[in-house]
């Protein structure tokens, strides 16, 4: 059994002068929810093997946060390539990046592309703001198998509550 945890970064600070996109860091409510997303996950017990985000900075402090919280010493790999990605690649992230040995994998990344792989893996049409965290288990033993076809939806949290799971 595999589990992947799709999660959008919390809120980020609107662009200042001189600062890209990329550069944008969490509100200070995005810190919060962040860090209320990585309890909830704790507090079910979620032990996470490996993280993949984007290597925006919202990206990058939203699973720092959440790490922080559920597994302090879990690998973390920052990919620019994944700033602003269509959703086909954030569903190579499991095959490209995940060692057989571990069951759970979370991927930190942008809208519209991470909403839609959630969206897609649902097979539903769901609500994806910031912050949003659906959990995947995948009927499967390695990460080159996980498909639409073997993902259900097990755990959802939005605004740091847990919906389901």
């Amino acid at each position: 059994m595999k589990t992947v945890l799709l999660m959008r970064h919390a809120e980020a600070a609107p662009e200042s002068a001189g600062q890209t996109d990329y550069d944008r860091p969490l509100t200070e409510d995005g810190n919060r929810v962040a860090r209320k997303t990585g309890t909830a996950l704790m507090k079910a017990g979620v032990a996470i093997d490996r993280i993949v985000a984007s290597a925006a900075a919202r990206t990058t402090e939203t699973a720092r946060l959440v790490a922080s919280i559920v597994s302090p010493e879990c690998p973390m790999i920052l990919l620019e390539g994944l700033y602003a990605a269509p959703a086909e690649l954030f569903a190579q992230v499991p095959r490209q990046y995940g060692f057989e040995d571990e069951q759970t994998m979370l991927i930190v990344g942008h809208n519209p592309g991470i909403g839609q792989l959630i969206c897609y893996f649902a097979k539903d049409l769901l609500s994806v703001p910031p912050a949003t965290l659906a959990g995947f288990q995948f009927d499967v033993s390695k990460w080159d198998e996980i498909s639409r076809e073997t993902a259900t939806l097990v755990r959802l949290i939005r605004n740091g509550q847990t919906e389901i799971g």
